[in-house]
């Protein structure tokens, strides 16, 4: 190897290759995406509106929810998943699932409420995150 201590260090050519080629920007670029998912997820999370979208609905006190909403979905199991790691692929499914949020608080809640009201404002947030409908 031509660069000077590279070979007294004990690294390989495939090291090499390894910390440099194609996989490494793969791990780069899905680290990107990561961190820009959580960019998204902590500037939602600062808005006042978030509140009732933080937890899981708690279905011990919301006895019906689960017989209403078959996907449920909250701002904390998002955040999980995106740390984990494998869930989220693209920008595009991290928007779908924060509009299933929305979409989920409007199917369960009276249009005249709080958490109706909060839905709206969340779906305008989303809107101005993700300003082409997916990014």
């Amino acid at each position: 190897m031509a660069i000077p201590g590279v070979a007294q260090a004990g690294w390989t050519m495939a090291d090499l290759l390894l910390a440099t080629g194609p996989q490494k920007d793969a791990e780069r670029q899905k680290n990107q995406i990561k961190s820009d998912m959580l960019t998204i997820l902590r500037k939602i999370d600062e808005q006042q509106f978030a509140w009732p979208f933080r937890e899981p609905v708690d279905t011990t006190d919301v006895k019906d929810y689960l017989n209403v909403i078959s996907n449920p979905i909250d701002l904390s199991t998002i955040e999980k998943r995106v740390r984990k790691g494998d869930w989220y692929k693209t920008m595009q499914m991290l928007r779908a699932d924060l509009m299933l949020i929305v979409s989920n608080c409007k199917k369960f809640n009276d249009p005249a409420s709080t958490y109706y009201e909060a839905a709206e404002s969340l779906q305008k947030f989303i809107n101005t995150l993700f300003p082409d409908g997916r990014k």
